[in-house]
């Protein structure tokens, strides 16, 4: 498995894509609605439409507790940008969503991700994990190769990973993650 992410030009950011065989308002809907968000993520409890909810992680083992987020953009089918206080750091994260335009569909080992576009629809996933510290690379990108591999697989109806593969399939990633910083 290679690596589906990189820093932006500016170094800052660490930028992760997927390229689905599904339209957009499917992944949207998986981005947005609470009970289609627990199949690869968390659900949330509140009005989105206040600016802000409260995540509980549900893919991850352990007991989690709801965690504020602050929704700082959310463009239906487009773009949601939230952030949250993740113990004395706060996270910034933008997922875009935007049609192909011809691009074949894969997972993040290349493979095709097994949807069922009947549409022909293909959308490109972005996830932007915004300012995100030099030092934390290493563990941040196999994390949200994980998570993304976690979406594509409820979108598609594709593996959702678990955590039986995590040390396997995604801790083997965080040394050529750990290089994007050198």
């Amino acid at each position: 498995m290679t690596i589906t992410g990189d820093l932006d030009a500016d170094g800052q950011d660490l930028v992760l894509t997927r390229t689905l065989a599904a339209p957009r308002d499917r992944i949207w809907a998986h981005l947005s609605t609470s009970a289609l968000l627990e199949t690869w993520f968390g659900t949330f409890e509140g009005d989105p439409g206040s600016g802000q909810v409260q995540v509980t992680m549900t893919a991850e083992p352990g007991d989690s507790s709801a965690v504020e987020y602050t929704i700082h953009a959310c463009e239906q089918g487009a773009l949601l940008t939230v952030s949250s206080a993740m113990g004395e750091d706060t996270w910034c994260l933008s997922v875009e969503l935007a049609d192909a335009g011809g691009a074949e569909a894969s997972d993040s080992a290349g493979a095709p991700d097994r949807g069922d576009a009947a549409d022909g629809a293909v959308t490109v996933v972005s996830l932007r994990h915004h300012a995100v510290p030099a030092d934390m690379v290493q563990h941040i990108g196999p994390g949200w190769e994980w998570y993304l591999d976690r979406l594509t697989g409820a979108v598609t109806g594709g593996e959702i990973p678990g955590m039986d593969v995590w040390d396997s399939r995604y801790m083997t990633l965080a040394e050529d993650y750990a290089r994007l910083t050198r």
